[in-house]
């Protein structure tokens, strides 16, 4: 089933680790084949993976774009999960899934599971009272090489 891209003009766009910029209007694009593609908006920048959850998300995004690097990724992704669970047991259920998912070479759900973990890892953060740390995700701020931190 194809999938459709509507792109904001300046908007970026990975496909398969190929950082892409729309020019001018906005434009729309439509994916006839599976590919790794990431809009600008669910970019972390290497920079802004300064939580422990957006090192994992960072990760997983890491392994998503770059498959072939498979080897240097997934150690990095498992040793972050259980950091994870060691520092945040209550936690447990979701750092299974992701791990579950990464396991089964669903990464685009992982992200996705990823992305609920830095919400639980702010709520986490801000206390029973909603108050404390408050920081930006970074996303779309790529930075070298798309901000990917590939070599």
């Amino acid at each position: 089933m194809p999938l459709t891209i509507n792109l904001k003009p300046g908007e970026k766009l990975i496909v398969n680790g190929v950082v892409l910029q729309n020019a001018h209007h906005a434009a729309k694009l439509v994916v006839l084949n599976e590919a790794a593609l990431l809009r600008e908006k669910d970019i972390i920048s290497e920079d802004a993976a300064t939580t422990p959850a957006r090192r994992i998300y960072f990760t997983i995004q890491c392994l998503y774009l770059f498959p072939g690097k498979s080897e240097l990724y997934l150690p990095i992704i498992h040793g972050f999960l259980g950091e994870f669970a060691a520092a945040a047991p209550s936690t447990a259920a979701l750092l299974r899934k992701i791990e579950q998912e990464v396991a089964g070479g669903q990464l685009y759900p992982a992200l996705k599971s990823a992305k609920q973990l830095i919400a639980k890892e702010q709520e986490i953060l801000n206390g029973p009272t909603g108050t404390g740390i408050h920081t930006d995700t970074g996303a779309g701020q790529p930075g070298e090489n798309g901000g990917l931190g590939a070599a």
